[in-house]
């Protein structure tokens, strides 16, 4: 059985380590060897703990995180959902979603969105996001990878009105 918690600082290091095999194990084949090794390269960072320690959430299986995941609950963007490989295809990454989603919903949010990297958009669309624009993620570490920029309604927003037809 699997639980959703918020991270706490203790968590860095196995979710820097997490990234790292989500990327080489997901990634791979969609972008170059080159660019995946720029992208996993380095040490963990004191910006990376303080993230982790302030938006984080993670779901740990047997004392182990499997999956990770954060919400901008102002923006209501999705970041930093990975995956380790031994999960991948279980339901973690969809439970991560979700979790993710109702945080969004429960704040009042009407959309979420996310960036995708072109393995994970078919996951994505699965789960009712949209987009097909492809844009430039542009990594603080100097190097910009393709991804899709993705939305999905969450509920209507407050004053939509139905189309309505005038007649004078």
């Amino acid at each position: 059985m699997s639980t959703i918690r918020k991270a706490c600082h203790a968590d860095s290091p196995r979710l820097w380590q997490l990234r790292i095999d989500a990327i080489l194990s997901g990634c791979r084949g969609h972008y170059p060897e080159s660019l995946l090794k720029r992208w996993t390269e380095g040490e963990l960072t004191t910006e990376f703990v303080n993230h982790v320690r302030d938006h984080f959430w993670v779901i740990e299986q047997s004392q182990r995180i499997i999956a990770s995941g954060t919400i901008d609950l102002d923006s209501g963007k999705l970041d930093a959902i990975f995956v380790c490989p031994s999960a991948m295809g279980t339901g973690a990454g969809r439970k991560m979603v979700t979790h993710l989603q109702q945080l969004a919903v429960d704040a009042g949010l009407a959309q979420i969105s996310l960036e995708a990297t072109l393995n994970a958009a078919p996951f994505y669309r699965r789960l009712g996001f949209k987009g097909e624009t492809t844009s430039l993620y542009h990594s603080p570490r100097g190097f910009s990878l393709e991804c899709m920029v993705m939305h999905k309604l969450i509920r209507k927003a407050a004053g939509t009105c139905s189309p309505s037809m005038n007649v004078l």
